[in-house]
């Protein structure tokens, strides 16, 4: 049973005064009710197996961190105890994901950091920011002058006009809006998915890759609140991604992105598994840019009518499911 802090109610109604606040826009007056976690889609799909998020050391102990996506230059200069602790943001889109979102060459990934993945967990704030055990941080845990605290008082003090902030900066306030834009909830130890909301892809493609991941159990208890798209604005979508995938009996095409962003240079693959007989057939490039459809055609199959294809770039996983001629959907 979750114990309530005692001065729950005043957090509960807090909440309710940021949603008229003026300065949100109307794109943002959700963002108070809940709270966002984001992390590849390969650990996103162990989270949904495993029904519940845990903290970094248990995960480190367990040695369950499938993709990595912290800076391990960040992690170092941050204090170790919060490796203990299951961290969300009170907004989406934060200067992390901002910094690591998204396929990059080599040459243009920050920190030796990169989520190319994302999936955004969106929990229903009431609950966990009343538990007796959660904290919250005014800003970026890493920095020196952040401040932590549980109470309501310590709560209703955060400045939410600069944590919520998504517009341009006004002059000399960028460092400042930065550090308050990383504000956090801080769970000791794990968070059960009682709580979860939403679970929402960049994509289609990505959705059915997701949806492909988990086994039938989990898509059975989650599929209704999956979705995939750009509504939300949970994500910058600044670099390639699969956005659709056709797949058929002819062949397999992949759609991209669009972005300003370079869509390339990267080491492509992709693997179709042949279903009946186990035969695997490839195709890769060293020197592959994103820009247009990339089309694969499978005459050289014996029995295309059910396979499942995965697609690489640069060894991360971008899009994976199952095509069954006998089924409507590819996944």
């Amino acid at each position: 049973m979750i114990t309530l802090k005692r001065d729950a109610e005043a957090i509960i109604a807090h909440i309710e005064k940021i949603k008229g606040q003026p300065w949100l826009t109307v794109a943002q007056r959700w963002w108070p009710g809940h709270l966002f976690h984001f992390t590849n889609i390969t650990n996103a799909a162990q989270v949904l197996k495993d029904g519940v998020l845990l903290c970094r050391s248990e995960l480190e102990k367990g040695e369950r961190i499938i993709t990595d996506i912290a800076s391990p230059q960040i992690i170092s200069s941050t204090k170790r105890c919060w490796k203990n602790y299951v961290r969300l943001y009170f907004r989406p889109r934060t200067p992390m994901q901002y910094d690591i979102e998204g396929f990059r060459p080599l040459n243009k990934r920050q920190l030796r950091a990169h989520c190319p993945v994302p999936v955004v967990f969106v929990f229903s704030a009431e609950p966990i920011l009343t538990s007796e055990t959660t904290l919250f941080s005014n800003g970026n845990l890493r920095k020196n002058e952040v401040k932590v605290g549980d109470s309501g008082d310590f709560f209703t003090s955060l400045p939410f006009e600069k944590i919520y902030h998504d517009t341009a900066f006004g002059p000399g306030s960028k460092e400042t809006i930065i550090f308050h834009r990383h504000a956090e909830v801080i769970i000791p130890q794990s968070l059960d998915l009682s709580s979860l909301k939403l679970i929402y892809c960049r994509s289609q493609a990505e959705f059915e890759t997701l949806f492909h991941l988990i086994p039938q159990k989990a898509r059975n208890k989650w599929t209704k609140i999956i979705g995939a798209g750009v509504k939300g604005s949970l994500f910058f979508n600044r670099w390639p991604y699969v956005t659709k995938a056709d797949l058929s009996t002819e062949q397999v095409t992949l759609t991209f992105n669009v972005s300003s962003e370079p869509p390339g240079p990267f080491h492509a693959e992709i693997e179709v598994k042949e279903i009946k007989t186990n035969a695997r057939y490839g195709w890769n490039s060293h020197d592959f840019y994103a820009r247009v459809p990339l089309k694969i055609h499978l005459s050289g199959m014996k029995h295309p009518e059910c396979y499942v294809v995965s697609f690489f770039l640069d060894s991360e996983l971008a899009y994976q499911s199952t095509y069954d001629s006998s089924s409507e959907a590819p996944f």
